[in-house]
């Protein structure tokens, strides 16, 4: 008869190396309560329009050196603008999310990494130089929340989720480049959290133009509403919220 192998007489917390870490979360979690993300009939998610207090417009890798594959980025800027101040005039939240390493994010990227191995050995994405931070023609303020990412999507390795929690924000808008990248990935990790998703579609692009339509048109709508910035202001202003407003002010 064989003996059992010895590592799984080990207590079970010894096998688990970021043990710690979990227990930290765990405490997190019980002493935050997560704000259900559920729509009943007849609320925002029902009827179409969109309530300000809870979206947040989130903005991906808009940078130069991510940019910089674009033939006409200065378009997605204008187009990106434009959404970023519709949601402002509204009362929603705007966020950016950038792709950055630092020295010892290069450390901890696996050679298995298909693409981000490739970032560590030309060393690209560094932090703190003008090729990752925002580009300057965004219409960005210096209280929206900028969100260092290392990986494709928005989520996996950074704070966002518990940020966009603590603001009671449940639906995401999002905008940025590229589709088949950020923007997929993005859609699929916030779905899996639960949030209500809106990809604006001309505030996307993607180097391969094939690509980026097979997604829009039929990948994406499983997930997410596909709607314009023009759309968006009318989700907005068809909120009751928006209509009270403006009884307040006289308008």
């Amino acid at each position: 008869m064989r003996s059992r192998p010895a590592w799984r007489t080990w207590p079970r917390r010894i096998r688990f190396e970021q043990w710690s870490l979990a227990q930290t979360r765990l405490a997190w979690i019980g002493g935050h309560q997560r704000v259900a993300k559920e729509f009943c009939p007849g609320t925002a998610a029902e009827s179409g329009w969109i309530d300000p207090k809870q979206c947040a417009l989130v903005a991906l890798d808009l940078q130069p050196e991510i940019l910089g594959s674009l033939e006409n980025p200065s378009t997605l800027i204008l187009s990106v603008n434009s959404a970023v101040d519709t949601v402002r005039r509204h009362g929603g939240h705007i966020c950016f999310v950038r792709t950055a390493f630092d020295d010892l994010d290069y450390r901890f990227v696996p050679s298995t990494s298909k693409e981000f191995s490739k970032v560590v050995r030309e060393h690209r994405f560094q932090n703190g130089t003008l090729a990752t931070s925002l580009h300057p023609g965004l219409a960005a303020e210096s209280d929206d929340p900028v969100v260092r990412k290392t990986r494709l999507g928005a989520f996996s390795t950074t704070d966002l989720d518990e940020r966009l929690t603590n603001l009671g924000i449940t639906t995401l808008i999002l905008a940025g480049i590229h589709t088949s990248g950020a923007i997929l990935s993005t859609v699929r990790e916030a779905s899996d959290r639960d949030y209500r998703l809106l990809v604006l579609s001309d505030c996307v692009l993607d180097t391969d133009r094939d690509a980026h339509h097979l997604l829009i048109d039929r990948i994406l709508p499983r997930q997410a509403e596909i709607v314009t910035a023009g759309d968006l202001h009318s989700r907005l202003a068809s909120s009751p919220l928006h209509h009270e407003a403006n009884s307040r002010s006289g308008n």
